[in-house]
């Protein structure tokens, strides 16, 4: 487990939220190396996703950063989902307004998607706005929490324009 670290992905989170505001919310577990464990991830055009992941110091404090799933920060809600260092590296490698894989690159994520979507139903959704129907869907991690919505992965092969990547959760 120490190989793939003691990592929690959070969602749901003000757009205001600060490093404090997190410590605070896991207040009961100890962040790795005192708050510097937190990593932000950011849009496209560089403002706050409402998401972040979470480095814990030990697999007790991972445990109890998956309990406060639900439990709220003001007024919202938060998600809380255990992830991994590779999870959380390709995502803050991978996404942000300094990422030039994302520069133009036609990838849109979707997420929220019916059980029993087909990529027949998503070309279809899309269709008149693609200049290719292309769909890839693709699944980061194993999961087994249907609740979870795993972060969007590059497609290997290369592509001429535009490509729908979808999550399905």
């Amino acid at each position: 487990m120490a190989d793939e670290g003691y990592v929690v992905r959070i969602r749901g989170l003000p757009w205001s939220c600060s490093v404090d505001e997190v410590q605070r919310f896991f207040s009961g577990c100890k962040i790795l190396n005192n708050g510097s464990g937190i990593h932000f991830t950011y849009t496209r055009e560089g403002r706050p996703s409402g998401e972040a992941f979470v480095e814990m110091e030990t697999e007790e404090d991972l445990k109890v950063a998956v309990k406060k799933d639900r439990e709220t920060m003001g007024h919202r809600y938060v998600e809380v989902f255990k992830s991994n260092n590779v999870e959380m590296d390709w995502v803050m490698k991978h996404t942000g307004p300094n990422c030039p894989e994302t520069a133009g690159d036609g990838l849109v994520r979707l997420r929220g998607l019916p059980f029993g979507c087909s990529k027949e139903e998503i070309v279809q959704f899309f269709s008149g706005t693609l200049k290719s129907s292309r769909v890839v869907v693709l699944r980061c991690g194993l999961t087994t929490n249907p609740r979870e919505s795993p972060w969007v992965c590059r497609d290997p092969a290369p592509t001429t324009g535009p490509l729908v990547v979808a999550a399905t959760t």
